[in-house]
């Protein structure tokens, strides 16, 4: 009872606002958007979807045109929605503010997720590392932005650990390429640390912000198997699905 009218208080005092345009409202408090912009951001779900990356189909083909055509090294990817346009606004607010409602928009849908994938004995949860120019790693700042919801939620369901064995070698970044050079850029953009060559878990869970192409996960997986992994399974906050 007391906790119940401490928060009310706190929403009194510090009210949370919309993420998108910061009008204040019922669904604001609760998730972060207020429900014109909420209603905004819905997408629509489609009827099949492929069985390793989740991208959508037209019938009930059970891989996509893209898995079927490449080497797939990651298990499963899931996502928690389709990226729109609003959608991708939120997102980028979240890497360049770190604005804590959007993130609790964006995680909607992320405790019926992580369940699913609770069935899987994971060993080790992973976020996939942005570029470092001295490399070096504090394990005090991590998780972080934009991913570090996705790991809270997964360290309080799953129970499994946060573990660092990739790194990230180039500092170019995949936003602005073209679909095929992301590809060639993911193939040398990333690489094992010493420490855990041939080492790395069983059976592990990436986190990243958003599914494009898959490049980047792609080629995670690839090393990961190389050094021990059995399985990857991806989750995100967005998929591109156009």
């Amino acid at each position: 009872m007391r906790f119940l009218f401490f928060l009310r208080l706190l929403d009194f005092f510090f009210p949370l606002l919309c993420g998108i345009c910061g009008r204040e409202d019922f669904f604001s408090l609760k998730i972060g958007l207020c429900k014109r912009c909420a209603y905004a951001a819905r997408t629509s779900k489609p009827l099949y979807r492929c069985n390793l990356c989740s991208s959508p189909l037209s019938d009930a083909e059970k891989v996509c045109e893209f898995c079927d055509s490449r080497n797939v090294f990651f298990t499963k990817v899931l996502s928690l929605r389709d990226r729109n346009d609003l959608l991708g606004e939120l997102l980028n607010k979240l890497k360049s503010n770190k604005e804590y409602p959007v993130s609790i928009f964006l995680s909607l849908g992320i405790r019926r997720a992580l369940r699913e994938l609770k069935t899987l004995d994971l060993d080790a949860c992973i976020l996939l590392p942005s570029y470092s120019k001295n490399r070096i790693f504090n394990s005090d700042l991590r998780p972080f932005s934009p991913s570090s919801r996705l790991y809270e939620e997964t360290r309080r369901i799953l129970r499994i650990p946060l573990v660092d064995p990739l790194m990230k070698t180039s500092p170019e970044r995949q936003a602005g390429k073209s679909f095929s050079e992301r590809f060639f850029h993911a193939y040398s953009a990333w690489e094992i640390k010493p420490d855990w060559k041939d080492r790395c878990p069983s059976h592990v869970l990436l986190l990243d912000d958003v599914f494009t192409t898959g490049a980047s996960v792609n080629e995670a997986s690839r090393i990961l198997k190389k050094n021990g992994t059995k399985s990857v399974y991806v989750l995100t906050y967005l998929r591109v699905s156009d």
